[in-house]
């Protein structure tokens, strides 16, 4: 128990030294590398030249039904909101998004006691900033959870080119009800960078230092750092469930 205590407290560590160490380089990245994505109409399927996507059903599943509204999911008179910051390239988040956010969903967001934000830093490479473009042109049609959950679940290898138009246009053909068209245009305009923009300046507002980091609380009061023991779904639970507590 002690040894998989120290690897988590290291792992934490690396990740805040990483975001450190790159953050303040993300709104010069935001700047200069605007995505280059033919836009194309939708379709009905999410193959590309032969590739299928991992994860299609389960991720349109577990969001179906629940409101979105731009970078927020779930119902807006819910008691308590999660904001998460993180980067479509960071593997702990992926790490994250795959043990403990369909817990969460399902539990929390879905039944109406927790509503969940998404803020997308983008520090990570250029590849980061082509994602968040594309993500940021996602929440506009109130479909970002779908786009990132989707990035998630088929990430790659950080900075290595993976994400290529043909991979984005895969990611937002496998999103259920999303204009794929209106999104890559959407993508390429100055909201898509001011997007990006407004959530790294909040991350240094609040005193976010690594990824994924999040903010928890009452949703009309003050919300707090909260870094979980581990990424899974049972820290959440408890902080959730000592909020309820506290609002007695």
């Amino acid at each position: 128990m002690r040894l998989a205590q120290e690897a988590q407290a290291r792992a934490a560590t690396a990740r805040r030294r990483r975001f450190r160490a790159l953050a303040g380089a993300v709104l010069a990245a935001v700047a200069v590398a605007a995505p280059v994505i033919a836009v194309s109409g939708g379709g009905s399927t999410y193959a590309v030249s032969g590739t299928k996507l991992s994860g299609v059903s389960f991720s349109s599943r577990l969001f179906a039904g629940i409101p979105q509204h731009g970078t927020v999911l779930g119902r807006p008179d819910a008691p308590v909101r999660i904001i998460e910051f993180a980067d479509l390239q960071c593997p702990y988040c992926r790490e994250y998004t795959a043990q403990a956010l369909p817990s969460l969903v399902r539990d929390y967001v879905r039944t109406g006691k927790a509503q969940m934000e998404f803020e997308n830093l983008s520090f990570i490479g250029p590849d980061s900033v082509q994602a968040g473009h594309v993500a940021a042109a996602a929440a506009a049609q109130n479909k970002l959870w779908n786009f990132v959950d989707l990035m998630y679940l088929n990430q790659g290898t950080e900075n290595t080119g993976y994400v290529t138009s043909s991979y984005l246009r895969r990611l937002l053909l496998a999103i259920p009800g999303l204009n794929v068209a209106a999104a890559l245009s959407t993508s390429q305009t100055r909201a898509a960078d001011a997007a990006l923009t407004e959530a790294n300046n909040l991350a240094v507002k609040d005193g976010i230092d690594g990824t994924p980091s999040f903010l928890i609380g009452h949703i009309k009061g003050p919300l707090r750092q909260f870094q979980p023991a581990t990424l899974t779904a049972a820290p959440f639970a408890a902080a959730l469930t000592s909020l309820k507590a506290g609002s007695r």
